[in-house]
């Protein structure tokens, strides 16, 4: 089976270094950046390189899989740009952490039935190809979404491609998604950002050098793609607002139970540390 990954920064090059090894798929990649191509080519991380994506049209590529691994924007365009493929014997799945607007898309072509979509749980908050990783999905949890629409052929075809990469499949709607990553992923590093901030208007330098490790450990968020961040921030935002309010509401309540008396912010403490010995 041919593989085709669109993207080979640090999700698309993971994907191919450790499907390199399975010698029953062919690894071809696209990339708009020629120097990622060709590093992948002399690192022998791919088969072979795709120069236009119109070729995908082509008889050689019918039933091959397409992965799309790039930013949430970039990927909504090369969706559209690929839309002659929809309703194909060709397979096509994304990486995104946000689904309902590639969903929405969709709806303006009457809903393919050749898309799956999908979202590894696994990366780093460094980015690009010389950061990618021959077990970065080993033993990584990997949503699917498939739309009402999906063929179940397809939705076996992404399935296998995530197995082969040794993740666990887990099943869960767009909608669903999209509400909990507000809050499991996209939170967190919003609240990186916002720290980030609130050190940048302290007058006080080399603050760093007083920090431990906690300190450092929520700062790395804030390393990631600022591209990728950008687009989720925005194409998640009512999500991500309603994550925010709450996120607010319970600063506000922590700050009154630090402002009322000791005991009430340690009783306070102590229950969220059972929480989160409990469930996290």
């Amino acid at each position: 089976m041919k593989i085709i990954i669109i993207g080979l920064g640090l999700i698309g090059g993971s994907i191919a270094k450790q499907l390199i090894s399975q010698h029953e798929m062919t690894i071809l990649a696209y990339d708009s950046n020629k120097n990622s191509i060709q590093s992948a080519m002399n690192n022998s991380n791919i088969h072979g390189i795709i120069t236009d994506l119109n070729d995908l049209q082509l008889p050689e590529y019918e039933n091959s899989l397409i992965v799309i691994a790039t930013p949430p924007k970039a990927s909504l365009e090369i969706l559209r740009s690929l839309s002659p493929l929809f309703n194909s014997s060709i397979t096509i799945t994304d990486t995104a952490s946000i689904k309902m607007p590639i969903e929405s898309l969709l709806k303006n072509f009457n809903t393919p039935d050749n898309i799956v979509f999908s979202h590894p749980i696994a990366g780093s908050h460094n980015s690009g190809q010389q950061h990618s990783q021959n077990d970065l999905f080993l033993d990584k949890n990997v949503i699917i979404s498939a739309p009402l629409s999906a063929n179940k052929e397809h939705i076996q075809k992404v399935k296998f491609l995530w197995e082969a990469l040794q993740s666990k499949v887990i099943n869960l709607d767009s909608k669903t998604h999209d509400y909990i990553f507000a809050h499991s992923s996209h939170l967190p590093h919003f609240a990186s950002y916002a720290l980030l901030m609130t050190l940048m208007d302290l007058k006080e330098e080399n603050i760093a050098q007083f920090s431990g490790g906690g300190f450092g450990e929520f700062l790395r968020l804030a390393s990631s793609s600022p591209e990728m961040w950008a687009d989720i921030f925005s194409l998640n935002k009512d999500n991500l607002n309603v994550s925010i309010e709450s996120f607010i509401n319970n600063l506000n309540q922590l700050k009154s139970a630090v402002n009322k008396n000791p005991e009430s912010v340690h009783a306070l403490l102590v229950d969220l540390k059972n929480f989160k010995e409990e469930n996290y």
